[in-house]
């Protein structure tokens, strides 16, 4: 062949290939922390017709610009086995370290040697990747140290895992260590901050049970008022200088809003956080709709925003924390029963809204029902790598839905779990159907109750009174349906179609 035409051959598929490259799209996803249904301001004002009591405008523009899924929930009631799912795919009962969530500092995450995550799979389709906010994964410190040596950095977080850039809080602002941790090492605060012992006054928990002899291992500059801002402030920073790298990014961002304690700093972006509404929780929930904003505001800014897929969603449900905001008509869960932890709807019911200008049709709906781990596969698929569904087996891909407004059900089974009090307890929808069943105890699945039967299609609140776990025309349908749920914790099947 001609040197010269060869020459040519090459710089066109090179050229082809760097442009394909630039033409992916850049990913964020935002997961807030205990954010329900009722807690964004258009849900509200489409349950009561009245203004929200907590304003999102930030949040509600999203829902305008993009879809919204009327049946999406987080893969637990809870936060910890939630983030094993969102980075692997995969329903945290797979987890042999922690099928009930990895808790605590001192704890193996248990994706190794089983999973993969969504950041390994985002690299190979050759993204940048970064993430920011509370991990919940578990480490490789001490969970009840007796000196503070060993907390100045972390092997196994974020970076760990695929994030080539991390600004993180390994435990929320929630437990210990009470410190940010910029790829994997100790980010003071301040300039004479130090990994010290802070009391319990300090950390402004209300739970008794944090209180520790002793005190807690913290930044000594410890403010949970201060997180938010600076996890924001960070990512902003990131995209700006996202503007002229030549890959594409995946951001993930998990807001320490709204856990508590509800610390809200006293202003962010030129807007007032605390004080704005009747309670901090409330308060709270205004600065996520903030941060959401100046998220926004900076791919916008830096020309990214037209070429990003933007997907907002939460861990669980609702708090319904503060009274004031409650006797107004604040309602975490919306119309639905139970709350954060809850196995009923009101405990994993979530909203969830993605937005890519030119894909997705504005202000469009979805009633297909979705898990947030579906966001894997999902990533998978717009980066352009294959999905091994040996290790990644509870997500679906979602991307027909977002371009296409596909209506195919992909889950052909929902599993629900929660540790509540009187539990635990253990659920499996099929269609409309949701059963709901009591187990023995949180160690061992045991032998399951049947207690609870509902047609969502007509009882979408679960109606107490509408159960029809005693009805004799559904006997075979429990029976049935128990057996399935039994069937897939054994043998591991998918719960997809």
């Amino acid at each position: 062949m001609n040197k010269i035409l060869l020459v040519s051959l090459i710089v066109v598929l090179f050229t082809e290939t760097k442009l394909t490259a630039q033409n992916k799209p850049n990913i964020v996803v935002i997961m807030a922390d205990d954010i329900g249904v009722g807690d964004i301001g258009f849900y509200h004002n489409q349950r009561t017709g009245k203004k929200p009591i907590v304003p999102t405008p930030n949040i509600d523009k999203l829902i305008d610009q993009g879809m919204r899924f009327s049946d999406a929930h987080s893969p637990s009631s809870l936060c910890a086995p939630t983030r094993f799912s969102m980075l692997t795919g995969n329903f945290s009962y797979r987890n042999e370290k922690g099928p009930w969530g990895v808790w605590g500092p001192d704890r193996d995450a248990g994706i190794e040697p089983k999973f993969t995550t969504v950041a390994r799979i985002a690299k190979q389709g050759g993204y940048n990747t970064a993430f920011f906010g509370k991990w919940g994964l578990g480490g490789d410190w001490d969970s009840k140290p007796k000196t503070v040596s060993g907390y100045e950095k972390v092997d196994k977080g974020a970076g760990y895992y695929g994030f080539d850039y991390s600004v993180a809080l390994p435990e929320g602002i929630q437990n210990v260590p009470f410190a940010f941790y910029k790829n994997g090492k100790f980010m003071k605060l301040q300039e004479d901050s130090k990994m010290t012992r802070v009391s319990y006054e300090q950390l402004k928990l209300k739970n008794e049970k944090k209180r520790i002899k002793g005190g807690s291992v913290a930044d000594s500059n410890w403010e949970p008022s201060e997180a938010g801002p600076i996890l924001v402030n960070e990512a902003v920073n990131y995209i700006h200088k996202q503007a002229n790298n030549k890959k594409p990014f995946y951001l993930y961002y998990c807001s320490q809003a709204v856990h508590v304690p509800h610390a809200p700093t006293a202003t962010l972006n030129g807007q007032k956080i605390a004080g704005a509404t009747l309670g901090t929780h409330g308060d709270m929930i205004v600065e996520l709709d903030v941060q959401v904003g100046m998220l926004v505001a900076s791919l916008k800014k830096n020309g990214l925003y037209d070429n990003t897929l933007f997907v907002f969603t939460s861990d669980n449900g609702g708090l319904n924390e503060n009274k004031l905001l409650v006797d107004a008509g604040h309602n975490s869960s919306n119309q639905f029963r139970g709350k954060k932890g809850a196995i009923y709807e009101g405990g994993h019911r979530i909203p969830f809204v993605a937005v890519w200008p030119g894909k997705i049709k504005p202000n469009s709906q979805s009633n297909v029902a979705v898990f947030g781990q579906d966001m894997v596969a999902t990533i998978a698929s717009v980066v352009g790598v294959s999905v091994d569904r040996t290790k990644i087996i509870d997500s679906a891909n979602l991307l027909p839905i977002f371009t296409k407004g596909k209506k195919k059900a992909l889950h052909k089974y929902l599993m629900h779990a929660s540790q509540e009090a009187g539990g635990p307890f253990y659920a499996i929808r099929e269609g409309n159907w949701k059963l709901i069943m009591k187990g023995e105890s949180m160690k061992v699945l045991g032998e399951l109750n049947p207690i609870e039967l509902y047609n969502l299609k007509d009882n979408e609140t679960e109606d107490f009174t509408k159960n029809l776990i005693n009805n004799p025309k559904q006997a075979k349908r429990i029976e049935q349906m128990k057996a399935s749920y039994l069937a897939l914790r054994s043998n591991k099947a998918s719960t997809l179609f």
